[in-house]
């Protein structure tokens, strides 16, 4: 992998979003009620691949900046939910969204990894862990997502995985527990990167768009030209979708 292109990564930035009005808040009642506490995500530890690992000894600065551009787009354009696709497969689209993300783990804030690469999920088998419950699960199942979730406390990071291909990803994301899902997640997180299908491997980009705030491509310019990059601008803006910038990976 020789480097990602930082310089232009967030070139294509859209037009700041306004601050939505926050609701007031009413008064705390004078008596005392019991709540019950929500069960936390289990804690685990995660297992780094050593490509991430070299890439991080190597261009650790490139990626330090890709995480503070992020994270400025966070504060002034109000971007939270960031959803990191390819044209094709193999890519390196995974691989640079977990170096990235341990670059965003050494500043404040909570970032959460989310597989929805619903043909070909990746993120778990890639950190060596092997979940009993997944985003799967909690979407068509009804299982709670705070069984799903994983913390590592080590890393600084949350991780939701997804345990299996999905049977119907077109349904999947159209789905209500779907919606509640990264409702829900973006009111608990404030940055949550999802790994997600490639554009042109069967999953359409139009059934997501209400659940992301923009999109980085990551491009790998031996599997995809020019002229992919202009189809999967327009996929993008078909549905629209921003297109927060380009990531190129391999030479």
């Amino acid at each position: 992998m020789r480097e990602v292109d930082v310089d232009h990564a967030l070139a294509r930035a859209y037009a700041q979003r306004s601050a939505a009005e926050h609701a007031a808040v009413p008064p705390a009642p004078h008596f005392e009620v019991e709540v019950e506490a929500e069960p936390r995500p289990e804690a685990r530890a995660l297992l780094w691949p050593a490509t991430v690992r070299a890439l991080e000894r190597e261009f650790g600065e490139r990626f330090a900046r890709l995480a503070d551009a992020l994270i400025e787009a966070r504060a002034r354009q109000h971007l939270k939910v960031l959803l990191f696709t390819s044209c094709h497969r193999a890519e390196g689209r995974t691989t640079l969204l977990l170096t990235l993300a341990r670059a965003l783990a050494r500043r404040p804030g909570r970032t959460l990894l989310v597989d929805a690469d619903l043909t070909g999920p990746m993120l778990a088998r890639q950190l060596g862990l092997r979940p009993e419950v997944g985003l799967d699960d909690v979407v068509d199942d009804g299982l709670l997502l705070a069984d799903a979730l994983i913390d590592a406390p080590d890393d600084h990071l949350s991780l939701l995985p997804l345990r299996a291909p999905v049977a119907r990803p077109r349904e999947f994301v159209a789905s209500s527990a779907w919606s509640s899902v990264l409702a829900r997640l973006r009111r608990e997180f404030d940055l949550v990167l999802i790994d997600g299908s490639p554009l042109f491997a069967g999953l359409r980009t139009a059934i997501l768009h209400r659940s992301v705030d923009a999109a980085v491509l990551v491009r790998n310019r031996t599997l995809t030209g020019a002229r992919a990059l202009v189809r999967a601008r327009e996929a993008l803006d078909a549905v629209g979708i921003p297109l927060l910038g380009v990531a190129e990976t391999f030479v």
